[in-house]
């Protein structure tokens, strides 16, 4: 509970930060391009370097049911449930508002789940907390972004944030407190549904925004392979 005390609010951090940013500085599409390549790269590095292995060695040959099932789950939610965090300006999408929120909340709230199923282990909490906190920064932007787009208020944006803000991190309680008395199968099960999530947001939500906003700058592929290698570090520490 000790950690989770210190992840929690770290998370809750910058995710306000992202969130305020906005209302004092719009952020260059080329730098959120970059942010984004980073976010994506770290998600990758945890699922491939960290969350993977850890699934794999309880449910050996049954280790890909679970990480499909939480790819889907991502996939299909981002299809007929999620309101899509477009950081184009042209897009209709910041005409939207609360059911912008709404979507992007219920999706932070999934990433809180995946933090806490990583919380189980030791091993794994660094890097999925590096994780959600790198990805939360531009869900966090992107609901500033959509509401002053909308035309709400800086204030009603400012309460609006605080409250996305405290979405993984409850998340993240109802999955630590309900996972830790699970045999090593389910603990494994949860968090090969975890990676299928990070794997999901990675692919089909990131790298095609990426894509779209920056589509010829190799700094991008740049920030990928840092993103990458932060995660891959992470393994020497846990050895």
């Amino acid at each position: 509970m000790t950690t989770l005390g210190i992840y929690l609010p770290a998370v809750m951090f910058i995710s306000l930060v992202g969130g305020f940013l906005p209302l004092l500085r719009e952020l260059s599409q080329r730098a959120l391009a970059l942010l984004l390549s980073f976010s994506a790269g770290v998600l990758l590095g945890a699922v491939f370097f960290h969350m993977l292995p850890e699934t794999s060695r309880v449910l050996n040959e049954a280790t890909g049911w679970p990480i499909l099932a939480g790819f889907l789950l991502i996939f299909v939610m981002e299809r007929f449930v999620f309101v899509h965090a477009c950081e184009e300006h042209a897009c209709d999408i910041h005409q939207i508002g609360i059911p912008a929120f709404l979507g992007i909340s219920l999706h932070s709230l999934l990433d809180g789940i995946a933090l806490g199923a990583g919380l189980i282990l030791p091993q794994l909490g660094p890097v999925v907390l590096l994780a959600v906190i790198i990805h939360k920064m531009p869900d966090s932007m992107s609901i500033s972004s959509i509401l002053l787009s909308a035309g709400w208020e800086r204030r009603k944006i400012s309460w609006l944030n605080f409250l996305f803000s405290l979405t993984t991190p409850l998340g993240a309680l109802i999955a630590y407190l309900s996972f830790r008395s699970l045999s090593p199968e389910y603990v494994a099960v949860a968090i090969g549904i975890s990676a299928g999530t990070f794997l999901a947001i990675a692919t089909a939500d990131i790298l095609p925004q990426v894509h779209r906003i920056e589509q010829r700058n190799p700094m991008t592929l740049v920030f990928l392979a840092i993103g990458l290698a932060v995660s891959w570090m992470g393994t020497l520490l846990e050895h």
